[in-house]
This record gives C-alpha cells, sequence and structure tokens, in this order.
C-alpha cells in the first residue's frame, strides 16, 4: 500500500507579519522529560507537538541555565531526507549534582523542551528516534584561573525529522512548572 504525504502548503513571510522582531537565542530554562514517562506519544500537526502527558507521579524536570547560552539549530539533510536538530544548553556548574546528572542525560532517553520568547517553545523530541549526544556532545570545564567559569556544556542531536524547528503546545494553565516531577501527584493505583 503506498503512503500518501501531503507536503505543506505554501505562503508568504512577510516583514509585516513577524512585527519586524526577531529576537535570536532561548531563554535560560531548559525542561528535561523522560520518553518512558509519557502516557502516550506526542502528537505533531504542522511542526507543532501537543503537550506531553505524564503517567502518575511524573514529570518534567527543569534544568536552570546559563543565560544567552541556548541554542537550537536546524539543518536539511539533502533534498527529501528531513532535517537534523541540534540542542545546546550550558549549566553554570561542575559539581556531583552536574556529574550525576550528566550520566543520566548522556544514558536516557529524553526530550528537551526549550523556551522561546514569552509564548512559543522548542522541542527536541521525535516518537521513535532519540535524541543523542555523540562523542564530546557532553563537555565539563573547571576552569584553571579564579577569572574562569565552570560549565557543564550539553550539545545533543536529533534527526531526521520533518521540520528545521519543532515546537511544543504549553500546557494551559501554570506554564511548564506545573509539569514538574517534584510536583506531579501519585494517583491511587498508579
Amino acid at each position: 500500500m503506498a503512503v500518501t504525504v501531503q507536503c505543506p502548503t505554501m505562503g508568504d513571510i512577510l516583514a509585516g507579519n513577524q512585527c519586524l522582531e526577531n529576537f535570536a537565542g532561548l531563554g535560560s530554562t531548559v525542561y528535561v522529560g523522560l520518553k518512558e514517562d509519557l502516557t502516550e506519544p506526542m502528537k505533531l500537526t504542522d511542526g507543532v507537538y501537543s503537550t506531553p502527558k505524564f503517567k502518575s507521579g511524573k514529570g518534567l524536570y527543569r534544568f536552570d541555565c546559563k543565560d544567552d547560552a541556548q541554542q537550537i539549530q536546524g539543518s536539511s539533510l539533502k533534498n527529501n531526507k528531513g532535517f537534523e536538530l541540534t540542542g545546546h544548553f550550558v549549566i553554570d556548574a561542575v559539581s556531583k549534582l552536574t556529574a550525576k546528572y550528566s550520566r543520566s542525560v548522556n544514558n536516557l532517553k529524553l526530550f528537551f523542551i526549550f523556551l522561546d520568547g514569552e509564548e512559543d517553545s522548542q522541542i527536541l523530541y521525535d516518537p521513535t528516534r532519540n535524541v543523542r549526544f555523540d562523542d564530546g556532545g557532553i563537555k565539563s570545564d573547571t576552569g584553571k584561573e579564579a577569572k574562569d567559569e565552570r560549565t557543564t556544556t550539553f550539545e545533543c542531536k536529533l534527526g531526521p525529522v520533518r521540520y528545521d524547528h519543532l515546537y511544543v503546545t504549553p500546557p494551559t494553565t501554570g506554564g511548564w512548572d506545573s509539569l514538574l516531577a517534584n510536583k506531579a501527584t501519585v494517583m491511587p493505583g498508579g
């Protein structure tokens, strides 16, 4: 049976529709979720995923990151091959806690939500493909001198995906913090 795929309808990208403002960079908070904690895969419609729904007692984890250091880049993978996304975030610390969580991030099947302005959120997620950290994708640096910074840098990749940036619908009330695992309640029998 042949698969029918429909490309998005083309339209104009006009400066007037963008209000001539296109601020670079992403917010300083990154939310991390485990794919196995979802009750069902998120649904993708026109480049926007549905709000994640979590199993009882599960939820997102919040990483407070360095200001002006988060980024998502989308790159094409040849004609008709989709895109690869690269996510980048930096934590202003090298500690026992960052070492522990770096190990988790390197080994678990995760998705990442990045705040993009006041209304949008971008996501690195695919229901069948996993976000990966290639060799050197997680780096920590204690610095040498007192003036140096101590940072843990994460660079992850996801691909191929259908769009050069993927968005996710935030919760209708309470923002992403309302889905934090430490606020989740365990339902009876859950």
